[in-house]
């Protein structure tokens, strides 16, 4: 377990100490060969299994447990040449253990002061560095420990299924459970998927998504394998983030815009060369760009969403945060939306637009006829965002957050922290500080709250069509339990911001927030990213 930690190198010192301050493990044990240390196991059961005590029947459970978990994990962390990983043994063991976790869980033990005391994490506090006193308390609850055992195995369960996930769900942390993993299910996510050519087998089925056409490869070789390269050197750097703490990542992600910036630059060449090549039979005329574009705009999103995560923002900073994401959703709707259309024409081009008439202009976008549910989960979110980003500004500048007033007056400064970062690389507009002040000055008037109100029933009537599958597209009646996880959150969000702006709207009428100051609670109660409103009644 300690050198899959190492090897990965996605720990952090707040969760993860590789000194042993002297200590030789191996010193400590007959055998560190994974075979012999299973023959002896099975040796040591077969004797326990001609007694007849339950002492000797809980050793050797635990006996069992111990030997599969440690191949399960040997056979997961161990990288050799030209020797693929046996998921599906690996998967069989940890079925095994979990099932011994649901027998231990069953015992009726309770450990006495004596044997906690040897499990006590505070004993080797002498040989750190001096720092303040932190008290370590033992884990009491044996449902507690189970429970936390249970989640581990899990989490590498998971990590059999990685090398199918796709790129985009890997950079999200597809492999993770509700809660962060530990370090050690991490450092093996990792592990596995950063098998010698698995990070350009999933650039390239990412861009073929994007129509990237795969014989680009033989009629574009040089330029392609250029592209590919620097993609992989980036792209595995992302792969190690996402498996890193929240923390690490948050910090982390702010110097990976740069590169993509000069990425964006190599795939507009890209394309430009794959136009020459393939003309009108090029299906998307922007494929690379596309691919680029999304995979970074998605990074930056994730980095002002982890600051949520780690409660970095201030309240007052939540509309502005907000209003800047609903801008990056924006982008990438607009972009998905004319990658899918261009999916539905039939290869080789269709029939020619024709010219707009006077009656009827041509539209600057482009929808498609059946949008896939990622794109419908993308809008009804943007569509949340920015029906908070309204009430949250019409609640600020009534002074219903309880806010001082000298707090907006470090917005400006607020704004170049917040969002430096992400200047680096070149958007088709960057947001300043004056875009956003002139989009929240007048939204002190009650006309902000129908506003906001118009949002989040847009994002619930998407919702109410997801998570029911009534009147949508064959491809979008079917949810996995992510999607479906995801599409219930928001419309809990949705649900109870739309209560506060009834709310506040019926106050508004009667004209009663002079009684309202400071009486609007908001916490990322329903969801991690979005708060919800909670408007508390006036004494």
């Amino acid at each position: 377990a300690k050198d899959a930690i190492i090897s990965a190198n996605v720990f952090d010192d707040e969760d993860f100490m590789p000194s042993l301050f002297g200590v030789d493990l191996e010193a400590c044990a007959e055998s560190t060969k994974p075979d012999e240390v299973s023959k002896n196991l099975q040796a040591q059961r077969k004797i326990l299994a001609g007694e007849k005590s339950e002492l000797a029947k809980a050793v050797a459970s635990r006996l069992e447990f111990i030997g599969e978990y440690a191949l399960a994990l040997v056979e997961l962390s161990e990288n050799k040449e030209g020797k693929k990983r046996n998921f599906d043994q690996v998967q069989r063991r940890l079925k095994a253990c979990c099932g011994l976790v649901e027998q231990f869980a069953k015992e009726e033990q309770a450990a006495d002061e004596a044997t906690l005391r040897c499990f006590d994490a505070s004993f080797n506090r002498s040989l750190l560095v001096p720092g303040p006193p932190r008290i370590v308390e033992p884990i009491r609850d044996r449902a507690q420990v189970f429970g936390m055992w249970t989640s581990h195995l899990q989490e590498l369960q998971l990590c059999c299924g990685i090398l199918r996930v796709p790129l985009l769900s890997l950079l999200n942390g597809s492999f993770a459970g509700k809660s962060e993993p530990n370090v050690l299910g991490r450092s093996v996510a990792h592990i596995c998927s950063s098998d010698e050519g698995h990070t350009v087998k999933l650039i390239l089925d990412s861009l073929d998504e994007y129509l990237f056409p795969k014989d680009a490869l033989e009629h574009c070789r040089e330029e392609v394998d250029s592209f590919l390269a620097h993609c992989e050197s980036l792209l595995a750097h992302l792969l190690k983030l996402a498996h890193a703490t929240r923390a690490r990542k948050f910090r982390r992600l702010a110097h990976v815009f740069l590169d993509f910036n000069t990425l964006q630059h190599e795939a507009w060449q890209l394309d430009e060369k794959l136009r020459e090549t393939y003309g009108c039979n090029l299906r998307h005329p922007r494929p690379c760009w596309v691919w680029t574009m999304e995979h970074c705009l998605d990074a930056m999103i994730s980095k002002l969403f982890l600051g949520f995560d780690l409660n970095l923002y201030d309240i007052v900073e939540f509309h502005m945060v907000y209003w800047y994401i609903d801008y990056l959703y924006g982008l990438r709707i607009f972009n998905l939306n004319e990658l899918y259309y261009n999916k539905e024409q039939p290869v080789g081009g269709g029939d020619k637009k024709k010219k707009p008439t006077r009656q009827q202009p041509e539209k600057k976008g482009v929808r498609p006829k059946a949008p896939p549910v990622a794109l419908l989960i993308l809008e009804a979110t943007q569509a949340t965002v920015r029906g908070l980003f309204r009430l949250l500004a019409f609640c600020l500048c009534r002074g219903l957050l309880g806010v001082p007033a000298s707090a907006t007056d470090v917005l400006e400064q607020r704004f170049v922290l917040r969002f430096r970062a992400l200047e680096h690389f070149r958007l088709p507009h960057l947001p300043s500080f004056r875009d956003f002040s002139q989009s929240s000055k007048s939204a002190e008037a009650p006309i902000v709250l129908e506003a906001a109100q118009a949002s989040l029933t847009e994002a619930n009537q998407v919702l109410d069509k997801l998570i029911s599958g009534k009147d949508l597209p064959d491809n979008a009646k079917v949810l996995d339990s992510k999607l479906l996880e995801s599409a219930k959150g928001l419309k809990r969000v949705v649900v109870a911001n739309q209560l506060a702006v009834m709310q506040l709207m019926r106050a508004a009428e009667a004209n009663d927030f002079d009684k309202m100051e400071g009486k609007v609670h908001a916490a990322t109660t329903h969801h991690p990213h979005l708060v919800s409103l909670q408007v508390r009644k006036a004494n």
